[in-house]
């Protein structure tokens, strides 16, 4: 009889001796040697653009708002006050131990992996791609959490930036506090028992992936909470700190550098950590060695097509193209920050970013992707429209982007993601959704 990974909890001993990593009692990390302290650059965004939602913000304020602003508005409030009544996420909540015997190590298990029908035990689990495993989204292990935790600081940072409500960075920071902070609380600033596998001896490169929320999701937080008398230059020196750390363990520790040397979606996401982080804390030497790195990976993501080969052996094929140009086009969009070049960048084979977005076009334009995919969705190629036309003055990157917001706003019922964007660009972008002529203005 196969077990599921909730049988496989009433036997938690025998999982753990099971269970995936390379095994250790403790984990330490020392402080990182950074070339300089953080400055003045931990006043600038890594991801948002301070004009654009300064503007949107006089709009709100005057009146003059858009009304699918407004609309996108009223929604993030109502959000953020749900998200008042969130018991903060803590690491401390699973109800599993990783192999350090340590509730403060974070631990999540890989999405595509099911118990092996033919082992008595369930033992080791096989690999579906694109699968996923519902049991190993549970709250027994941390990836929810970090994704509730995460997510719900970077919204109730934008609902204390639109609406300079103190409730909307207390409740935030107070997140940062237990998620980061708090002694008996706090995640420790490590990966090594991340996307694991029941029956796997080893720690997983791949489950660095998960820590991209943290730098996607709070370093900009952090920067709008800094305006609240709820954050204090303690708070600010022990988050660089745990920043500090951790980017020490990405770039030093035997799984860190192993994670650097994937040639997917998962070594662009953790070259992106590198650069957001390396940027923020003021190390300039790590920050382009990610950008050098970013550089290099070209010659082996791209064909001359633009076509992305990793991302083509996936069953979600478009998804993961978009998902991996993304995190590409973060990583450019912080070099220019630095003033350093990678949407200008071509390898000398001829392939950069411009002719990758090119090989997703055609889709916006009704032609079949011509790879096996189990769903498109426009909507995942919006970020990087947007992006690239403020470098590229091609037309038809702006076109495309008005294109599939329009389509959007005719359909009666939008998908989580369709939504999720939709309010996001109508918020913090609302200038780039619609053509002049477009009646949605």
């Amino acid at each position: 009889m196969t077990l599921s990974f909730a049988q496989l909890k009433k036997k938690t001993i025998v999982f753990l001796v099971l269970l995936v990593f390379t095994s250790f009692n403790t984990f330490t990390v020392s402080a990182i040697s950074i070339n300089k302290a953080p400055s003045e650059k931990t006043a600038e965004f890594i991801q948002f653009n301070a004009n654009s939602i300064a503007v949107v913000k006089r709009s709100l304020k005057s009146g003059n708002a858009a009304k699918y602003t407004l609309e996108a508005y009223q929604h993030l409030i109502q959000k953020a006050d749900a998200a008042l009544a969130l018991n903060n996420p803590t690491v401390m909540d699973k109800k599993f131990s990783p192999p350090s015997n340590n509730k403060h190590d974070y631990m999540s298990i890989s999405r595509y992996w099911w118990p092996d029908p033919t082992s008595p035990s369930g033992l080791p689990w096989l690999r579906k791609d694109g699968l996923t495993n519902p049991e190993t989204q549970t709250d027994d292990v941390d990836r929810r959490r970090l994704g509730k935790a995460m997510g719900s600081i970077k919204l109730l940072s934008l609902a204390y930036y639109f609406s300079d409500n103190e409730k909307y960075a207390q409740k935030g920071i107070s997140l940062i506090d237990t998620w980061f902070l708090d002694e008996k609380t706090q995640m420790n600033p490590h990966l090594q028992y991340a996307q694991s596998v029941p029956g796997n001896p080893k720690g997983r490169r791949s489950g660095i992936l998960d820590g991209r929320l943290i730098p996607e999701r709070v370093l900009d937080a952090i920067t709008i909470f800094s305006a609240s008398p709820a954050w204090n230059t303690e708070k600010q020196t022990q988050m660089n700190a745990w920043l500090s750390e951790y980017l020490h363990w990405l770039t030093t520790s035997k799984l860190g550098k192993a994670g650097a040397k994937q040639k997917n979606n998962h070594g662009s996401w953790y070259r992106f950590q590198v650069a957001a982080l390396a940027w923020y804390l003021g190390n300039d030497t790590l920050l382009k060695q990610a950008i050098i790195a970013t550089q290099q990976s070209f010659s082996e993501q791209f064909n001359e097509q633009g076509a992305q080969e990793h991302e083509l052996k996936r069953t979600r094929t478009f998804f993961y193209s978009c998902f991996n140009l993304q995190a590409l086009i973060r990583v450019a969009n912080i070099a220019e920050k630095a003033n350093l070049s990678l949407w200008q960048y071509t390898s000398p084979e001829g392939y950069n970013l411009t002719l990758a977005v090119d090989y997703l076009m055609p889709v916006t334009r009704g032609e079949k992707w011509p790879h096996a995919s189990k769903k498109i969705e426009l909507t995942r190629l919006a970020g990087i429209l947007a992006d690239i036309q403020i470098h590229d003055k091609n037309p038809k990157y702006s076109q495309a982007l008005h294109k599939i917001f329009s389509d959007l706003a005719k359909q009666k019922k939008l998908s989580s993601h369709q939504q999720r964007v939709y309010y996001e660009f109508a918020l913090l972008k609302p200038q780039l959704m619609y053509g002049q002529a477009s009646d949605q203005q």
